[in-house]
């Protein structure tokens, strides 16, 4: 299910919707299941997770991020644009809730806010931007097209939106939802909206216990 950033514009966001949950499957492979409420609160995952092919984006200290940034932790991935009025604001608080609550598991932790929106966000933008919330987050950035290599992947769609002139005069419609990242570097869950700290906390428990 895809969230946007503002309430109006019904039909371009059910279309979006609609399309986004057609792309997760997709990507999927057809495999998501959704386990019963007392194993999760908010989590779809994957029965076994899926590897991610290979892109290459930039992050908000100039250094590479890829597919091995991804590796040896855990990842906490949003999707959305600095200058997102409402929803990705939102998103990051809640992230930096979850990660002050998983500090007493003992697994090691990394949250990636990745730009929908590279043309504006570069990566002293999203230095900014993301340490605001949370010093140890990380910003994402990089040619439109790997982004959407990436981004293809887990089933993230995104509209610009314009609104008058000039570098500001648009908005992103965007997937709002938060994508799990296994040690390996596989897709294993997505937590779709409304994001809620202590959900995600819990349910990213339950699956710590099940995982190899």
């Amino acid at each position: 299910m895809a969230v946007f950033n503002r309430p109006g514009r019904l039909l371009v966001a059910v279309i979006i919707a609609a399309i986004a949950v057609c792309a997760g499957i997709w990507a999927a492979g057809g495999l998501f299941v959704r386990p019963g409420p007392a194993e999760t609160l908010s989590a779809t995952r994957f029965p076994v997770a899926r590897p991610l092919q290979p892109f290459q984006l930039v992050d908000h200290r100039g250094k590479r991020f890829d597919n091995t940034s991804l590796q040896g932790h855990w990842t906490f991935l949003f999707f959305g644009y600095t200058h997102c009025p409402d929803v990705c604001p939102t998103a990051l608080s809640v992230l930096n809730g979850v990660a002050q609550r998983l500090s007493d598991t003992g697994a090691s932790t990394h949250f990636a806010f990745v730009t929908v929106d590279p043309e504006r966000d570069t990566p002293e933008q999203l230095d900014r931007f993301v340490t605001y919330f949370n010093g140890d987050f990380i910003g994402v950035t990089g040619e439109e097209s790997a982004i959407e290599q990436l981004a293809g992947q887990l089933g993230v769609l995104s509209m610009r939106v314009e609104q008058g002139t000039g570098a500001d005069g648009y908005l992103v419609d965007h997937t709002a939802s938060v994508f799990l990242i296994d040690p390996a570097g596989r897709y294993l869950a997505v937590f779709t909206q409304p994001l809620d700290a202590e959900a995600i906390s819990t349910d990213f428990r339950t699956m710590l216990k099940d995982y190899p």
